[in-house]
């Protein structure tokens, strides 16, 4: 394994493991969350610059409190409520779409999606969540900064930066085709009343994960099954090991343990290389969501989270699948 790898590796591993670790000694709100973001902020070739962190904090904030705003406002009115819910859903799409990126677009489906369902549960609660998201958003990327101070990267080439920012998509269309995927699942979610959050996260996540990728089809659904699968295997042998020997020192070890293995095997030249890094989020949102709970799901064991997650993972991807048949993605049409 190359040097730059093995420090990505080393990064990612003790980054994740450290905010994983201070959320399970300090027992704060959505601390899963905190990890979430670590690992994306982590798998990134290097850090994000101070002055886009500081508009990401700050568009996480306005976007969570006018997210409560509104959900409170027409909670009593269910039909313009999840009317506008897929609105927010659409426009978490266009912002990601139109360059913003995968985290800023996990924040705003968070917002479209999380605030409004937790709001029909408890205002009490939304307002944690609305102040906790912003924060876990912070001390993971003060985190992640620091590893990568501690664990320097390799400047960025020119020639990976522009091959970065090239797009040969319609992202017209790519808005159009996420938005038949989240907003059937949403309006089900909504509807039946269901309340797991760490599900939504992880619909956020897998929805902005989708509409990221290049290619489209079989060939995306068959590596997100793949990541998904992974990821829930590694999560369910984590939590058996976890009843084995239920010490707060278990699951800091998996964790450190799962995230070095599945940041390497993400460096290797395997077949499964390209599952590794979406695997890491699956694994922390279904074991993580088992050992370190928010609000009422306490008694959620991680069988029952890996199904909750599972359903929702075939849903959006095979979802995925049929709207790709009817709409397919095509390059955009470059001007004359």
């Amino acid at each position: 394994m190359r040097t730059e790898d093995q420090r990505s590796v080393a990064r990612l591993a003790v980054g994740v493991t450290g905010v994983f670790s201070l959320g399970l000694f300090l027992g704060w709100p959505l601390a899963v969350v905190g990890a979430v973001f670590a690992a994306l902020f982590l798998q990134a070739p290097a850090a994000l610059p101070l002055a886009a962190f500081g508009k990401l904090f700050v568009f996480s904030i306005g976007l969570m409190f006018i997210s409560f705003l509104v959900s409170s406002i027409f909670s009593p009115y269910p039909l313009v409520f999840l009317i506008l819910v897929a609105i927010g859903i659409i426009l978490s799409f266009m912002w990601s779409v139109s360059g913003a990126g995968v985290l800023p677009g996990v924040i705003a489906l968070m917002g479209a999606l999380m605030i409004p369902n937790l709001v029909l549960q408890s205002q009490d609660l939304a307002l944690v969540l609305v102040y906790w998201i912003p924060l876990n958003l912070l001390f993971a990327g003060f985190v992640s900064t620091l590893m990568f101070v501690l664990i320097p990267a390799e400047p960025q080439t020119a020639a990976h930066k522009k091959a970065a920012s090239q797009t040969s998509f319609d992202p017209h269309r790519r808005i159009v085709r996420m938005s038949l995927v989240t907003v059937p699942f949403a309006m089900a979610f909504f509807v039946s009343g269901a309340s797991a959050m760490l599900v939504l996260f992880f619909v956020a996540l897998l929805s902005q994960q989708l509409a990221a990728m290049p290619t489209a089809g079989k060939t995306v659904a068959k590596a997100m099954l793949t990541a998904n699968l992974l990821g829930a295997a590694v999560s369910i042998i984590c939590y058996e090991i976890n009843v084995i020997a239920p010490v707060i020192l278990t699951p800091i070890l998996l964790c450190f343990f799962f995230c070095l293995t599945l940041g390497a095997l993400g460096k290797s030249q395997v077949p499964l290389a390209a599952a590794a890094g979406s695997a890491i989020t699956t694994a922390l949102i279904v074991y993580g969501g088992s050992v370190a709970p928010f609000s009422d799901e306490a008694d959620v064991k991680s069988i029952t989270r890996v199904l909750q997650v599972a359903s929702a993972a075939f849903f959006v991807i095979i979802a995925y699948v049929v709207v790709d048949e009817f709409w397919p993605e095509k390059e955009r049409q470059a001007t004359q």
